[in-house]
């Protein structure tokens, strides 16, 4: 039933459904999902969705549907994602941290007819009752709520859902995967089952995922929640849903469930670090997170000290990776799960199979080795486009390939770094400057924990450099001596006109920088917040 990689045989060809009745047919008796409250063998996880599924047949929803989730991360946003393509409907989820607005917005632009919601979002839910006119449409998941006549566990719903006359297709949307809106509104993602399924094969072969692996993602819930589940799904290996941004609570949930295999961002690792114990030498204090094997990091450049340390203090294979919404996940990585996997110092990483990556120039040629460039991409898991968003749709997706918008360049091993957004661009003095060469260098000062660079404008100088640090505990780092330390290191006119010390840099629910939050904030070359 698995290829000799660990792969479901034929899992390419399957719907998410069809993988999950085939592991609850060969792996029924073993551990699938995990969480604080309970945990599910792939039989009784597939009995949940079916009872979930037939629960949404039972209150109107019909294959074709698109169903919003506003749920904090819990069982339910699994298993009821898993219902929604059971049965034909497309599963949206729905960043409750957007403005009410963009909230409504989503919910028109998606064409949300069925919203699965968790009772503390009522204040949300009443913003856009009027976006939801059937009540029973409103599905509650911890029992009967205020504003709908629907929730999970209702009496008189059939154990599984008709399905007769259904016939499930791999190319049919199942998922709209949003993106984090750090260019504008989010975007919804068109998403297939071949897309998540191609996405899951690649990086279980291509990083080294194991079935013997506990999984535990840390994006938010409303940030690709497949990536919670899919490698499972293809594996047989269970996963872990835990809604916490508490490192104490993580590193206490990665002892009781020894989690081999975590995603999230450099920055948490850190301060997972300080709650284990570790931050110095040594062996950790607080909980045992030795069956810790690969720590995959997205969302942030990691520099190969950074890397080193982390590999030393966790005794763990430290794993940057790349990925976007519209590759349906990670496509590159720098190393993998296995001793021997290539990596380079300093690089984003190589093409993970299945995916095909070149770098263009303005006028779409490509460029020579070790020109920077625009990426494109394309594969079987990229998306098609965006759900009534032709502009964009046809702005980024030409002749099969995926327009990035990230300026990078490729190596003559292969190995691809990451220059900076095209967005992002500075020209100061009429030359061109890329914020993450010098996010970088104030990386390496020993002082500093977390920096972003944007642009500013001074009136006589024009548009500048402007760095937001946060140092470690006890620094007494200034501006001045920040900006020496840039200079013994880059050209001048690339050396930040502002640095302000902030308590910490902000981020958004998937972990990304909020640089809209920083743009907003005036310059202010006195701040200091430590």
């Amino acid at each position: 039933m698995f290829r000799s990689d660990g792969v479901l045989r034929d899992a390419e060809s399957m719907t998410l459904g069809e993988a999950l009745r085939r592991l609850a047919e060969v792996r029924g008796d073993s551990t699938a999902l995990l969480s604080a409250d309970q945990n599910l063998t792939w039989a009784e996880l597939d009995v949940a969705v079916d009872g979930f599924a037939a629960l949404l047949k039972e209150v109107g929803v019909q294959a074709g549907d698109v169903v919003g989730f506003m749920v904090t991360k819990r069982p339910e946003v699994v298993v009821g994602f898993l219902a929604c393509v059971r049965i034909g409907a497309i599963m949206a989820p729905i960043n409750f941290k957007l403005h009410p607005d963009h909230i409504r917005d989503q919910l028109c632009t998606a064409g949300i007819q069925a919203v699965v919601v968790e009772s503390c979002f009522n204040h949300i839910l009443k913003g856009v009752l009027l976006e939801l006119p059937d009540p029973r449409k409103i599905i509650y998941v911890e029992g009967p709520g205020r504003h709908g006549s629907s929730w999970v566990g209702m009496p008189g719903v059939a154990s599984a859902p008709s399905l007769e006359g259904f016939a499930p297709d791999i190319d049919t949307p199942c998922y709209y995967n949003y993106t984090s809106g750090t260019t504008g509104r989010p975007k919804g993602a068109i998403t297939t089952h071949r897309n998540i399924m191609e996405n899951a094969i690649s990086t279980v072969t291509g990083l080294g995922f194991r079935d013997d692996d506990v999984f535990l993602g840390m994006f938010s819930v409303f940030a690709h929640p497949h990536e919670l589940f899919h490698r499972s799904l293809v594996t047989g290996a269970p996963f872990l849903i835990l809604d916490t941004l508490s490192p104490r609570v993580v590193v206490q949930a990665v002892d009781r469930f020894r989690v081999t295999w975590m995603m999230a961002v450099p920055s948490f690792y850190e301060m997972m670090l300080d709650h284990a114990g570790m931050a110095s030498e040594g062996t950790p204090t607080v909980a045992d997170i030795s069956s810790l094997r690969v720590l995959e990091s997205g969302g942030a450049y990691v520099g190969a000290e950074t890397l080193a340390r982390m590999e030393r203090l966790f005794g763990a294979r430290f794993l940057p990776v790349w990925g976007c919404t519209e590759a349906t996940g990670v496509a590159l990585a720098n190393g993998g799960g296995v001793p021997n996997a290539r990596r380079k110092p300093g690089a984003t990483g190589c093409v993970v199979d299945g995916y095909e990556v070149k770098v263009v120039d303005e006028r779409g040629r490509e460029t020579a080795p070790g020109e920077a460039g625009e990426m494109v991409i394309r594969g079987p898991a990229m998306v098609s486009g965006y759900i009534n968003n032709t502009e964009e749709t046809e702005a980024l997706f030409r002749d099969d390939w995926y327009y990035t918008r990230d300026l990078v360049r490729i190596d003559e091993d292969g190995f691809i770094f990451f220059v900076g957004r095209r967005s992002e661009m500075l020209k100061i003095g009429g030359i061109r400057v890329y914020p993450l060469e010098i996010e970088k260098v104030l990386k390496e000062h020993p002082e500093v924990r977390d920096v972003v660079v944007v642009r500013a404008e001074e009136r006589v100088r024009g548009e500048v450099a402007r760095a937001i640090v946060s140092t470690v505990s006890g620094s007494t780092l200034n501006a001045r001596s920040a900006q020496q330390y840039c200079r013994d290191r880059l050209a001048v006119y690339k050396v930040p006109r502002f640095v302000e010390f902030w308590a910490e840099v902000p981020k958004m629910p998937n972990g990304k920088i909020d640089k809209r939050t920083i743009l907003d904030t005036p310059v202010d070359p006195k701040r200091d917040e430590r």
